[in-house]
């Protein structure tokens, strides 16, 4: 692999495996904060994550082995840039266009144009956050360089550039300004109070956030045994591994119940901010039975590894995910078979969680 793609490749691993696990964090903040989560909004987030990791790898990668450093001292002379680009020759277009001094001048601007464009359009954050932040980012980054990546080489092994502090700030400002010029008009927010219609697609978004849940809490106890196995100077823990499998199954599973059984609705549901409502069957009957034909059969299922099990499993999902877009007020099949109703749990209610008939 090229070394100009391993930094791409490695900005866009590292930015999924965090998108994955900011998943559920940012779908609760943004219904919290805007009511909704839009498609075109998440995709910008994303975007802006893969940004942020790719400013870091590729001003710092490849990591070079100790024996093969060149140390190379800063250069801390500001505008230097434009004797380089004199040097190289300015006599035409097509000259400025080949010349390596303009090129990597115009790269740090651009490199950092994102930056200033994600403040303003996502942060809504004007010129001077903008040109204070690109000026942060950018000193962060020449630190590190002219540091060694803060001591893990004995000297600087790329070039401390006050021109590339310069010309990074001044991305930054000029990426704000695109984004004000050439941004759509700010859209009219409602209040994230306001109910809002419950679709089919908020159904599943909170089935999504379930099955994450139950593999984020998992990976929680998961790590909490590498933790004391790290610490732990013994050959063996004092606690089995076998109790840490148990408690990654149960640990989202309790979890699950107990929001089940008190509120009649998953922890993805109360994200997205979906309320549960009874009918003629009791909660004391309906509760139990919405989780054993929902996300607990789900878990359960999943620890069953048999062909029978997975026959099951792949029956639920399915049928779930059919009854969604099937049953009134998109119920889906748990709450379908329990006779339970959901609706925006902002919606006012006088008679508790008991719909009309």
């Amino acid at each position: 692999m090229s070394s100009a793609l391993t930094p791409a490749l490695v900005a866009v691993l590292v930015g999924c495996g965090l998108a994955v696990l900011a998943f559920v964090p940012f779908v609760a903040v943004s219904y919290r904060r805007r009511g909704e989560m839009t498609l075109w909004r998440s995709i910008l987030w994303f975007a802006a994550l893969i940004y942020s990791m790719a400013l870091w790898t590729y001003t710092l990668l490849p990591f070079p082995e100790s024996h093969d450093i060149t140390c190379v001292p800063p250069q801390t002379v500001p505008f230097m840039f434009v004797n380089d680009v004199a040097h190289h020759g300015v006599g035409s277009v097509g000259a400025l266009m080949q010349n390596p001094a303009a090129v990597q001048a115009a790269l740090n601007v651009v490199l950092f144009m994102p930056l200033g464009w994600f403040l303003r359009r996502l942060g809504g954050r004007g010129f001077i956050v903008a040109t204070i932040a690109g000026f942060v980012v950018s000193m962060l980054i020449e630190i590190t360089q002219v540091t060694g990546i803060w001591g893990l080489y004995s000297c600087a092994y790329r070039v401390f550039d006050v021109d590339d502090l310069i010309a990074n700030t001044a991305g930054a400002l000029a990426g704000s300004i695109a984004g004000t010029l050439l941004g759509k008009r700010r859209e009219q927010r409602m209040d994230a109070g306001a109910p809002r219609p419950l679709t089919a697609t908020r159904r599943l978004l909170g089935m999504l956030c379930d099955v994450a849940l139950i593999w984020l809490l998992g990976w929680i106890v998961v790590a909490v045994s590498l933790v004391l196995a790290l610490f732990d100077g013994r050959s063996e823990l004092a606690v089995p591994m076998f109790v840490f499998d148990a408690a990654a199954f149960a640990v989202p599973f309790v979890a699950q119940l107990i929001s089940v059984l008190i509120g009649g609705v998953t922890l993805g549901e109360r994200i997205v901010l979906i309320r549960a409502l009874h009918g003629v069957t009791p909660a004391a009957v309906a509760r139990p039975l919405r989780f054993l034909l929902g996300i607990g059969g789900y878990m359960l299922l999943l620890e069953w590894q048999t062909s029978i099990g997975g026959l099951l499993l792949a029956a639920l999902v399915v049928t779930s995910f059919i009854m969604v877009f099937t049953t009134r007020g998109h119920r889906g099949f748990a709450l379908a078979a329990a006779a339970m109703e959901v609706e925006d749990a902002r919606m006012p209610h006088e008679r508790g969680d008991a719909r009309r008939p």
